[in-house]
C-alpha cells in the first residue's frame, strides 16, 4: 500500500487527470467516467486532489521523520554515553513525553502560522523522545562492552568511540523508528489539516476532509460519499500498513535477538568461542 502510494506521489503530474486547484466540473458531480471519484463543491476532480494529496502528505511524513530519527540518535546517543549530559537530555524528553502531543502541535503551529515548513518542524520536534530513549539504554548496554573499554584503554577519544563504536551499534532500531514516525507524521498532518491548521496552498488528505466539514449539511446527501469516503480511506490505509510494517520490523528483530542467543548458548555449551557480528 505505502508502495502503491509513494509510486502515485512521485508520479503525480503524470498520473493526476486534471488539477486538483481548478474547477473543471460542474459542482456536487457524483462519480463518473469523467470524474472517478466526483467533484467537491466547487467542481474540483477528488481523484486529482487525492492523488497530489498523497504527494504532499508523504513529502511531510519523510521530511519529519528525518528531522525526528536525527534528533532522536543525536540525544538518545549524547545522553547515553556523555553521563553529566544525561539528565538534561533525559528531563527534556520526559517533559515533552509528559505533555499532550496533538494540543500541543496545534497550539504550536497557530502561534507560527499554518505552512509546510510549520508543521514538519513542528512534528518532527515532538516525535523524537520516546525513542531517544530506547536509543539511551542501547547506549548504556553497548558503553559496557568489552570492545567499547578496550579501545579506550588504547587512547580512542569519545567522539571516535561514540562514532565508531556506539552509533553504529544502534541502528538495529532504525527500521521501526522510520515506520513508527511515518504513520505519527501522517495522522499528525491529516489532524491538524482537518483542524483548518494545515498548509492552505497545498492538498492534504486531512484538508479534504476539513473541506468537507464545512457543510453542515454534509451528510444529509449522498455527497458524503465521495468527498468524505476516499480521503479518510487513504489516511486509515496508509496508517494501518505503517503499523503492520512496524509489527512486521519488530517480530523480526525478535526472532534475530533469539535466534543470536539460542546461537550463543550452543557455541557455550559445545565450549566454542563466542561469535561476534
Amino acid at each position: 500500500m505505502l508502495l502503491t502510494l509513494t509510486v502515485l506521489a512521485l508520479l503525480a503530474p503524470l498520473v493526476a487527470p486534471y488539477d486538483p486547484r481548478l474547477p473543471i466540473g460542474r459542482p456536487f458531480e457524483p462519480p463518473s467516467a469523467t470524474h472517478l471519484l466526483g467533484t467537491t463543491d466547487i467542481g474540483q476532480d477528488v481523484l486529482s486532489q487525492c492523488i497530489w494529496a498523497a504527494r504532499w502528505t508523504l513529502t511531510i511524513a519523510l521530511a519529519t521523520t528525518l528531522i525526528s530519527t536525527v534528533l532522536s540518535w543525536s540525544a538518545g546517543v549524547t545522553a547515553g554515553f556523555w553521563p553529566r549530559l544525561d539528565g538534561p537530555v533525559t528531563g527534556l524528553a520526559d517533559l515533552l513525553l509528559a505533555l499532550p502531543g496533538v494540543p500541543l502541535a496545534m497550539l504550536v503551529v497557530t502561534l507560527v502560522g499554518p505552512s509546510l515548513a510549520a508543521i514538519v518542524a513542528t512534528l518532527g520536534a515532538l516525535s523524537w523522545p520516546g525513542f531517544a530513549r530506547i536509543v539511551r539504554s542501547q547506549v548504556l548496554v553497548l558503553r559496557g562492552r568489552p570492545y567499547v573499554t578496550a579501545s579506550r584503554a588504547l587512547g580512542a577519544t569519545d567522539v571516535r568511540l561514540a562514532m565508531r563504536h556506539i552509533v553504529p551499534g544502534t541502528f538495529e532500531l532504525l527500521p521501526a523508528k522510520i515506520v513508527l514516525t511515518v504513520r505519527f507524521a501522517v495522522f499528525g498532518e491529516a489532524t491538524l489539516a482537518f483542524l483548518g491548521l494545515g498548509d492552505p496552498a497545498t492538498p492534504s488528505w486531512g484538508g479534504m476532509l476539513g473541506w468537507a466539514f464545512n457543510d453542515p449539511l454534509l451528510f444529509t446527501r449522498p455527497t458524503w460519499g465521495w468527498l468524505v469516503a476516499p480521503p479518510a480511506v487513504l489516511i486509515t490505509l496508509t496508517v494501518l500498513a505503517a503499523t503492520w510494517i512496524a509489527t512486521g520490523v519488530e517480530a523480526g528483530g525478535i526472532q534475530t535477538h533469539a535466534t543470536g542467543r539460542a546461537r550463543q548458548r550452543s557455541d557455550a555449551a559445545a565450549g566454542r568461542p563466542r561469535r561476534t557480528a
